[in-house]
């Protein structure tokens, strides 16, 4: 979102300055409701009564996030079969059911119960977990870029579908701001090919 603040501020120097945070996994709504975000950068699917979502500006292709110690850290690559085979380390707190089932599936294509495992309420504690050999975790591809770790490997899927994030603010207190924002965000991808990049939160 980094280029998408600065076009925004290009065309809006009157606004001041884009702030950016990182939402916790545990709550990833919780800073956007309680008024301390005006957007977030939110990976898909967002079905929140209280929620407006803009159109996908990021999709990137999945990948397992494994210790390097793992069996799967020799391979090329894993299929959604392979998860029946570890535990997949899952997320604390009020994370939706429905976004969560959507990152950790149940079951396999194939059939295969799909075992969760610890749960994590940060991203460090999560890879930590997973470092240690305590379970595995689906992930984004580019996670690999900004969490690389020497204990860690990210193998990328065959048959997953990409991992799509988008725009999401509060429906009643959308403001000429927030539009403006989520505009400049859509051009700037735009003007980069399509949807694709790396995710962040701003304010």
């Amino acid at each position: 979102m980094l280029f998408a603040a600065s076009a925004y501020r290009a065309n809006h120097p009157e606004a001041g300055d884009v702030v950016l945070h990182e939402a916790p996994l545990s709550a990833p709504f919780r800073l956007l409701r309680e008024g301390e975000l005006d957007l977030l950068l939110a990976q898909f699917p967002v079905v929140e009564p209280d929620l407006s979502t803009g159109p996908v500006l990021i999709s990137d292709r999945r990948v397992l996030t494994v210790s390097a110690r793992h069996p799967f850290a020799r391979r090329p690559s894993v299929s959604l079969d392979d998860l029946a085979r570890d535990k997949v380390l899952s997320l604390s707190g009020p994370v939706p059911d429905y976004w969560l089932d959507a990152l950790l599936p149940r079951t396999t294509p194939g059939g295969l119960p799909v075992e969760r495992g610890e749960e994590a309420a940060t991203r460090q504690e999560l890879l930590a977990l997973i470092g240690a050999g305590r379970g595995v975790h689906p992930a984004a591809a580019h996670e690999a870029r900004y969490y690389a770790r020497p204990n860690i490997a990210y193998v990328p899927f065959t048959d997953a579908p990409p991992l799509e994030y988008s725009l999401v603010w509060r429906t009643a207190v959308e403001t000429g701001r927030v539009r403006a924002f989520a505009h400049a965000a859509v051009e700037v991808v735009e003007k980069q090919g399509g949807p694709r990049g790396v995710c962040g939160e701003c304010r």
